[in-house]
C-alpha cells in the first residue's frame, strides 16, 4: 500500500444507521426487484445502502461531464473506503449477468492514482464495508498494506486495482477474482486469488479518465464459471485448455441464504486517490454474455433449478460489429402465455415447450431476450450503430410428449412441422420481450436451419438482437418446389438411356435474401426414389440434381422426387413413365 499508517473509522452511530435501515426498508417496496440504473442513477437512489469512513461518501453527484448523476464510491481524498449495496439480495446460485459503467479521474496525490474499485458478491451485511487502500474497500491483508483483519466475510469480489502494491498486485492495472477461504474475511492477498482469476494484460488503462463498460457473468451452478468483458474483450477466454472460457467458481461457497446474497460495489482511496465513478448498473437475474466473433459459434449454456443445462442460445457474428457482446436472458413461460403472444400475428403457431427448463419436472416454453450492454442504448443495433448482423439461434431437449403436435419431417406437402424462430421487440427498448399493450410482439420469422437433433433452431438477427421464441405450425412458409425436367410422363424403349434431371427449389417466402422479413430456408436435400442420383449442385434457387432412370424392364413406373428444405419441411413430385 502506498502508506503504513492510517485509521480506519467507519462513520456510523447506531440511531442513524437505524435510521438508515428503516428507510431503506421503507423505500424497498419502490425498489424494482434489481439493480437497474440505466442510464444514470438519478431515480431509484434510496434502493442503494450506502457505507463509508467520509461524510457524504459514498454518494450522488453530477457526473464529470454533466447532466448525469453518477454514484461516486470515493472523493479524489485520501484513506477513504466505500460500499454500496442493493437493497434487496439478488439470486447468484443461478446465472446472473450485471453490467456497469465506470469513470475514474482526478488524482490530487502524486501517489495517485488509487486503488480501485470492485464488485462484489456477498452474505455479510448490508453494512459491510472492508478497508480503505489496499483493502479496496472489501479486503484485509497480511502484508502491511492495510489491517489483517476487518475483510469483508462470505464474499466473492471481482477486484479492479489500479495501484502497484509491491508483492500483492500484479500490477498497476490489472483485475483480479478474489476469496479467501469460503465464507471467512476475504482478502486481497495473492492466496486468496480464485485460480485462474487474474488478468494483468488488459485492453486498456483503467485510471485514463475514460468511461468503461464492465460485464460480469456467472453460468449457474452446472459449469460454474465466473467470466469478466471489459470493453467488449473477453478476459477470461477459452483456451485449449479451458475450451468453455471463464474462471471456475462455486458460489454456494460462501454461504448463501436461499440461494441469494447482497450485491454491490466497494472502493477505496489511501496515499494515493482519485474520483471513483459508476455511471450506471444493472443486475439481471438468469442472463449470461458473451463476446461474439466470425470465426467460432459461442454457446451459452443455461441450467435449470437442479442445475441441469436442458438448453442453450447460440451466436455467430456473419458481419464484424462494434460493441460484440451479447447479454442473453431467457424468459420461462408457459406454453399457453406464448403462443397467446405469438398468434397475434402467427397463428396458429405454437411455441416449442422445452422438456424440464425449470428443474421441477415442469416443461415451459423460453422467450430470449437479446441485447448488447456496450451498445448505445443496450440494444443491439440502434440509429447510431444499426448494424447488427448474426446467426443467433437455441439448442434444446426436446420431447414429443411435450410438443404431440409436431411432425417431422412433413408427408406430402401437408402435417409439415414449419418450425419458426420469431423475433420482435417490444415497447421497452433494453427488455425487447415486454410485450406491447396493444399489437403484436413478434414481427417477422427469421428462421434458416432447423434439426430435430437436440432441437436445433437458427436464424438470421438481420440488424437487430430483440427477443426470440422457437415455433412449429408456423404459417408463411412453404415446402420447398420440385420441378422433374425428366424423365417425362411418357413412354421409353427398353434398355433407353435416360438421364433423371430435377430442382429441388427454395421455398417461395425465403425469397428475396435481403428482405428484413424471414424465412430465409433453403433446400436442405432432394433426393429421387428409384434408379441412381449421381450428383446435386447448389445454386441461388436451390439444389440442381441428376441421375439415372431405370428402363431395363418393361412396365409402369412412378418416379418420385423429395425435398426437405433447412426447416424440415418436406414435399415430394412424381412423374409416372413406361417402358415397352
Amino acid at each position: 500500500m502506498n502508506a503504513r499508517t492510517r485509521k480506519f473509522v467507519i462513520c456510523a452511530v447506531v440511531a442513524i444507521l437505524i435510521l438508515m435501515m428503516g428507510a431503506a426498508a421503507w423505500g424497498q417496496a419502490q425498489c424494482p426487484s434489481s439493480p437497474n440504473y440505466s442510464p444514470d442513477f438519478s431515480a431509484n437512489e434510496s434502493c442503494l445502502f450506502l457505507n463509508g469512513n467520509t461524510q457524504g461518501y459514498p454518494g450522488f453527484y453530477p457526473a464529470q461531464s454533466g447532466g448525469t448523476t453518477v454514484l461516486r464510491l470515493t472523493p479524489n481524498s485520501t484513506f477513504t473506503a466505500s460500499s454500496a449495496w442493493y437493497s434487496t439480495p439478488q439470486p447468484v446460485s443461478g446465472a446472473f449477468s450485471t453490467t456497469f459503467t465506470f469513470q475514474l479521474y482526478g488524482a490530487n496525490t502524486s501517489d495517485g492514482p488509487a486503488d480501485g474499485i470492485a464488485f462484489l458478491i456477498q452474505n455479510a451485511s448490508i453494512t459491510a464495508l472492508g478497508p480503505d487502500g489496499c483493502g479496496i474497500g472489501f479486503g484485509d491483508s497480511a502484508s502491511g498494506c492495510t489491517p489483517a483483519t476487518g475483510g469483508i466475510t462470505n464474499s466473492l469480489a471481482i477486484e479492479f486495482n489500479t495501484y502497484l502494491n509491491a508483492g500483492i498486485d500484479p500490477s498497476n492495472n490489472d483485475v483480479t477474482i478474489q476469496n479467501c477461504a469460503g465464507t471467512g474475511a476475504n482478502s486481497v492477498d495473492p492466496t486468496c486469488t480464485v485460480v485462474g482469476g487474474v488478468n494483468s494484460n488488459l485492453p486498456i488503462t483503467m485510471t485514463d479518465g475514460s468511461i468503461h463498460t464492465v460485464t460480469i457473468s456467472y453460468s449457474g451452478p452446472s459449469t460454474k464459471l465466473i467470466d469478466v468483458i471489459l470493453d467488449n474483450v473477453d478476459l477470461f477466454p477459452p483456451t485449449q485448455s479451458n475450451p468453455s472460457g471463464g474462471v471456475p467458481f462455486d458460489l454456494t461457497t460462501i454461504g448463501l441464504s436461499s440461494g441469494n446474497a447482497w450485491v454491490g460495489l466497494t472502493a477505496a482511496t489511501g496515499g494515493g486517490d482519485d474520483n471513483q465513478d459508476i455511471l450506471s448498473w444493472t443486475f439481471t437475474p438468469q442472463a449470461q454474455d458473451a463476446v461474439l466473433n466470425q470465426n467460432t459459434q459461442t454457446d451459452l449454456n443455461f441450467p435449470n433449478a437442479s442445475g441441469n443445462n436442458v438448453y442453450s442460445y447460440t451466436g455467430q457474428l456473419t458481419s464484424p460489429y462494434s460493441t460484440p457482446t451479447i447479454q442473453v436472458q431467457p424468459i420461462l413461460i408457459s406454453q399457453q402465455a406464448c403462443d397467446a403472444l405469438v398468434d397475434v400475428n402467427f397463428w396458429p403457431a405454437r411455441c416449442f415447450v422445452y422438456e424440464d427448463a425449470e428443474g421441477t419436472g415442469v416443461p415451459s416454453s423460453v422467450l430470449f431476450s437479446v441485447t448488447c450492454p456496450s451498445s448505445p442504448g443496450g440494444t443491439c443495433g440502434s440509429n447510431s450503430d444499426p448494424d447488427f448482423f448474426a446467426e443467433l439461434g437455441t439448442v434444446f431437449e426436446y420431447s414429443h410428449a411435450e410438443n404431440p403436435y409436431f411432425t417431422y419431417p412433413g408427408i406430402f406437402g401437408f402435417l409439415n412441422p414449419f418450425p419458426g424462430w420469431l423475433k420482435g421487440a417490444g415497447p421497452v427498448v433494453d427488455e425487447p420481450c415486454t410485450a406491447p399493450a396493444t399489437g403484436a410482439l413478434f414481427q417477422s420469422n427469421q428462421i434458416d436451419q432447423f434439426f430435430i437433433d437436440n432441437g436445433t433452431t437458427k436464424g438470421g438477427s438481420k440488424g437487430t438482437g430483440s427477443c426470440w421464441v422457437a415455433t412449429y405450425d408456423t404459417p408463411g412458409e412453404l415446402w420447398p418446389g420440385i420441378q422433374i425436367t425428366s424423365p417425362k410422363f411418357t413412354t421409353y424403349k427398353l434398355n433407353q438411356v435416360v438421364t433423371a434431371s430435377y430442382n429441388c427449389n427454395n421455398p417461395i417466402t425465403s425469397q428475396p435474401s435481403t428482405s428484413p422479413v424471414g424465412p430465409y430456408l433453403t433446400a436442405a436435400s432432394c433426393t429421387q426414389s428409384i434408379g441412381k442420383q449421381t450428383s446435386c449442385t447448389q445454386t441461388t434457387t436451390g439444389l440442381s440434381c441428376t441421375g439415372t432412370v431405370p428402363t431395363n424392364k418393361k412396365g409402369t413406373y412412378v418416379f418420385t422426387v423429395t425435398a426437405i428444405d433447412s426447416g424440415g419441411n418436406q414435399n415430394l413430385d412424381a412423374v409416372i413413365y413406361s417402358v415397352h
